[in-house]
């Protein structure tokens, strides 16, 4: 008897164990499950496409932000898609021959790529992370993402370039009407000092200059003064030639000062006719005759 009494008490005992052992079971459970969801809530508040699918492609979890991205009504929704719906069909072969295979053999690929609104059919520029999930026994059980849309972003670039083009175009325009003042000394006369080297875009700006500014302040005598240009070609020659000639078509006078030995014997090289130029040898000597003539 008393043996039996000892064997029913050693059961009780085992039982109690097996019941705190089920109640410390429970618990953690319980506790993972709370842990878990705290989780998932605060991966649903994140803006980032956060997602998991199995290694078929079946989305397992996508979070609110990721459903948003992608045209995606609800988590039942999510859960009917494969992650290959989620990018452009041109964009597919990359994914499966290059992204894939670097992710199997690596753990992980990331960089700039391309997601595709389901609705819309819209691309969507992103930053995709995506990453191998595994197990406690270190094996692969599917494939996670963290993906960034990049569109404020790319809106913000595209934003700064067009300021950076409009920033250098008018610096351009600045340097340009600096490079090719019109300078009114008179009603009737107006001075352009030119000053540095002339190319042929520079002699075809002064050129638009003058006969823009003739016109606009119906002067009679434009003075176009080259006392400090460096060099003369045959192509920046030929432009102030024609620029002479297009002001006389305008009913003015253009008066040329401060030619150097040089460039004097550039144009007399070249034989370019300077009929309706009135030469002079200095700025100071051209602004006398403009003056008495005018």
């Amino acid at each position: 008897m008393r043996q039996r009494i000892a064997e029913l008490e050693r059961q009780v005992v085992e039982q109690q164990r097996t019941i705190e052992a089920l109640r410390e079971a429970n618990a953690w459970n319980l506790d993972d499950h709370d842990a878990q969801q705290s989780l998932l809530r605060l991966i649903d508040c994140s803006s980032d496409f956060i997602g998991i699918a199995d290694m078929e492609g079946h989305a397992l979890y996508v979070n609110a932000a990721g459903r948003e991205l992608v045209g995606l009504s609800s988590m039942e929704e999510a859960k009917r898609t494969l992650v290959q719906s989620y990018f452009d069909p041109a964009d597919l072969p990359y994914v499966q021959e290059t992204i894939l295979p670097i992710v199997l053999r690596t753990g992980q690929w990331a960089g700039e790529f391309r997601f595709r609104h389901i609705g819309t059919g819209a691309t969507i520029p992103v930053h995709y992370s995506l990453f191998l999930a595994k197990n406690a026994k270190n094996e692969p059980i599917g494939l996670a993402t963290i993906t960034r849309d990049l569109r404020s972003m790319k809106r913000a670039e595209e934003e700064r370039q067009r300021l950076q083009e409009e920033i250098i175009r008018v610096q351009a325009t600045t340097l340009a009407e600096l490079s090719t003042p019109l300078i009114p000394i008179s009603d009737r006369v107006v001075v352009m000092p030119l000053i540095g080297q002339v190319d042929e875009t520079r002699a075809k700006q002064v050129l638009e200059t003058l006969l823009d500014g003739i016109s606009k302040r119906r002067a009679a005598i434009a003075i176009l003064d080259v006392t400090g240009v460096s060099m003369v070609d045959s192509a920046v020659a030929n432009g102030l030639v024609q620029a002479a000639r297009a002001v006389r078509l305008l009913g003015a006078q253009v008066v040329l000062t401060g030619i150097r030995p040089e460039v004097a014997g550039t144009l007399v090289g070249l034989g370019l006719g300077l009929d309706g130029l009135v030469v002079r040898g200095t700025l100071q000597s051209g602004i006398a005759f403009a003056m008495e003539s005018g």
